[in-house]
């Protein structure tokens, strides 16, 4: 998994349409202005080949992406199908998340299909 919290890392993600959206998003974010610090607030992890759901270490070794510490029905804020890729976004305390990119084309776990499927936004 590739984790991304500043904008200059986009650079290290080799989808061109996945680092054009997380560019875009860091472009809306410093829209904001300044008291968002989108180089610190704007996380993005784009998952990989073989990257391990249920790996407890993913994220700041606060939690894995498929069980959430605070309730274990539910993994995910919110599961978005962006064409060629999914955005899942995890909340990992009440002033930090992290919006992880999943690309479609990826083999992944027969839990984490069902589980994106469930979750995805209408």
């Amino acid at each position: 998994m590739l984790l991304i919290r500043q904008s200059e890392a986009t650079v290290q993600i080799q989808d061109s349409g996945i680092r054009q959206w997380v560019e875009d998003q860091y472009q809306m974010l410093r829209e904001y202005g300044s008291q968002w610090l989108p180089d610190e607030l704007g996380w993005f992890a784009v998952w990989g080949e073989g990257d391990d759901p249920y790996d407890k270490g993913l994220f700041l070794g606060v939690r894995n992406l498929l069980q959430s510490p605070y309730d274990p029905n539910i993994s995910f804020e919110i599961v978005e199908d962006h064409g060629h890729f999914y955005e899942v976004v995890i909340l990992l305390s009440d002033l930090l998340s992290v919006a992880v990119l999943i690309p479609k084309g990826l083999t992944l776990q027969p839990e984490m299909n069902r589980i994106l499927a469930q979750w995805i936004s209408p």
